[in-house]
């Protein structure tokens, strides 16, 4: 029991001394399925597809740069956080990664 103890004890003191525990968290961080009354989405259109946001379900949402974008599904959101900046811009645009195109 002692050793279970020990080990405990040393754990918190190693995540309490950690300096990275209490930073705030990165500008793109993903949000709960449905956003807060002050955090609507900027976006009507899914950045990455092109598709209107809940065209296919509940829409997901995630942060960037302090505002909350809508994306269509979850594959949308997997790309956004591969490339944040590419599509987090075109999101505060209102506008998707395959306009123009055919």
């Amino acid at each position: 029991m002692l050793p279970i103890m020990l080990a405990i004890v040393t754990a918190s003191a190693a995540m309490a001394a950690d300096p990275t525990l209490n930073q705030p968290a990165p500008s793109t961080t993903t949000c709960p399925m449905h956003p807060t009354a002050d955090a609507k989405p900027v976006n009507t259109i899914c950045p990455v597809s092109g598709d209107k946001v809940g065209s296919a379900g509940k829409p997901i949402y995630a942060k960037y740069q302090e505002k909350t974008i809508a994306f269509c599904c979850k594959s949308c959101l997997k790309k956004f956080q591969k490339d944040p900046d590419k599509y987090g811009q075109l999101a505060l645009k209102n506008q998707t990664a395959n306009e123009g195109m055919p």
